[in-house]
């Protein structure tokens, strides 16, 4: 499994707005179901918000992985928001987080999601990729560049 074929390009998103923690969570949850309109927001934006009141997502070098595992749905959906400006995220470091990668999988998928994780936390652990990968204004970029450094 590789995080460039699981990240959807329709799912990338530049320019997000530094909100509020929750809000946040909400406008790239709506941004994210404008698109795949057959996810539930409400259910979805419950589900996210809970998983993130148990232990903030944030992890150091600017990355967050919201997380949850969402009824009803038969495959993963990978998300990727960006906020160049950043957002108080409770992040280890204490830095605000700018690169957000949201992921919905299913009830069924048992363990998946810690794979996806663990994928995620391999590419960004490096620290001289997050400049780069803020520079990229383009979905299709984003997905190559992920390619290239998975």
């Amino acid at each position: 499994m590789k995080l460039s074929e699981l990240m959807d390009q329709e799912l990338i998103f530049f320019n997000l707005p530094s909100l509020e923690k929750a809000d946040f969570l909400k406008k790239l949850i709506s941004l994210i179901v404008e698109r795949k309109s057959h996810l539930n927001e409400s259910i979805v934006s419950e589900l996210i918000l809970k998983r993130e009141e148990l232990c903030s997502t944030a992890l150091d070098n600017y990355i967050a992985i919201p997380h949850a595992k969402i009824p009803g749905i038969d495959k993963t959906y990978l998300s990727l928001g960006i906020c160049n400006s950043g957002i108080a995220f409770e992040s280890i470091d204490g830095l605000k987080t700018k690169i957000f990668i949201m992921i919905l999988h299913p009830e069924e998928t048992g363990n998946h999601h810690l794979e996806i994780l663990k994928l995620v936390s391999n590419l960004f652990i490096k620290k001289d990729i997050i400049a780069d990968f803020l520079a990229i204004k383009d979905s299709k970029d984003i997905i190559k560049y992920i390619k290239n450094n998975e």
